[in-house]
């Protein structure tokens, strides 16, 4: 299941990239601090996410399609009952993007985001490893900041969560445009 949504992703993205040649593709990396909620938590503690991805402009101005994924860590609290020592949750996965930009007149750009896909809740403490596969989803708005007319940074909250897994990042990143005119 996993490995078909992915290649649906991907299939999405080309399509999309093939019909928008002319027009500036975004690629962003970034990171920043996860804040566990719901159940998750209850036992996992504050941790760190990296996040990477591709957008390709579609439709009217600020509209754009892509695909991202994301990998971090969060350390479990100690003496949590049923927890072992040193245990800690690896969040990773991949999300199909949705994201519109407000276009001004400044160098700042406010945005707004959403995507769904994939998103694995990995539990592993010494000697024991296990990971679940689930539908994920997320949502966030942000800013970029224009440094030049192909570099940016942005910075960015989101809610990322799937029925087991729900926490809040805060990323920070740069995004830089390839292809297309200025």
């Amino acid at each position: 299941m996993v490995r078909r949504m992915l290649v649906g992703i991907a299939t999405v993205v080309a399509l999309f990239a093939a019909q928008q040649a002319s027009a500036q593709t975004i690629i962003y990396l970034g990171g920043g601090a996860t804040f566990p909620m719901g159940d998750f938590g209850d036992f996992a503690n504050t941790g760190w996410q990296a996040v990477g991805g591709v957008l390709v402009p579609v439709g009217p101005a600020g509209l754009s399609v892509g695909a991202e994924g994301f990998y971090g860590q969060n350390n479990h609290k100690e003496g949590e009952i049923g927890f072992l020592e040193n245990s800690k949750t690896t969040p990773y996965g991949a999300m199909g993007v949705v994201s519109y930009g407000f276009q001004t007149s400044g160098k700042l750009t406010p945005y707004v985001f959403g995507g769904l896909g994939v998103l694995v809740h990995k539990f592993s403490a010494e000697g024991i490893s296990q990971s679940e596969t689930q539908f994920g989803y997320e949502g966030g708005a942000g800013i970029d900041f224009a440094l030049s007319p192909k570099l940016g940074i942005w910075i960015e909250g989101r809610y990322m969560g799937s029925s087991d897994t729900q926490f809040i990042a805060a990323d920070a990143g740069l995004a830089f445009a390839v292809g297309g005119g200025e």
